[in-house]
């Protein structure tokens, strides 16, 4: 396994996991920040394992290692998130979110209850779970690698 590859499983299954945590899953809320912080992570431990530091801020670099850590962490999200609904850890939020939309006269069909995790752990949710965790994992990792290279990368004064 090459450097990159570690690095990113490394940044994008750890903060994954983290997001599919009750509670910890509130901080995504601001600007999807454990998703940024995973690709910043993985960027970070891709520039340490540099033998020289680079002359340049290796962008490109940021970027695929960001954009790797998200494929990694939304399929860690998704596995967390799945085994955790079968658990019967979040059901509760589940089933609060589907009584306001009953006490407001929406009854919701049966593949959103299923993507909501309402009847238990289903293949919906966790396809769905796994698309738009891999998406904005994907989009906001990328965004956490460039940003982690610019902060973590050695300036000239």
């Amino acid at each position: 396994m090459n450097e990159k590859t570690k690095a990113a499983l490394i940044g994008g299954v750890s903060f994954g996991i983290a997001s599919a945590l009750p509670y910890l899953e509130m901080i995504n809320v601001v600007c999807c920040a454990l998703y940024v912080a995973g690709g910043a992570l993985a960027s970070y431990l891709y520039l340490k394992t540099l033998p020289t530091p680079p002359t340049t801020a290796p962008y490109k670099d940021g970027a695929v290692v960001g954009l790797l850590a998200g494929v990694f962490g939304g399929v860690a999200y998704a596995l967390a998130a799945t085994l955790l609904s079968m658990a019967g850890v979040g059901s509760e939020d589940a089933a609060q979110a589907i009584a306001t939309m009953k006490q407001q006269g929406i009854e919701p069909p049966p593949f959103v209850l299923d993507m909501m995790g309402a009847n238990g752990a289903s293949m919906s949710m966790f396809f769905t779970a796994l698309v738009v965790g891999v998406i904005l994992f994907g989009i906001f990792g990328t965004l956490g690698g460039l940003l982690g290279v610019a902060i973590f990368t050695k300036k000239d004064a």
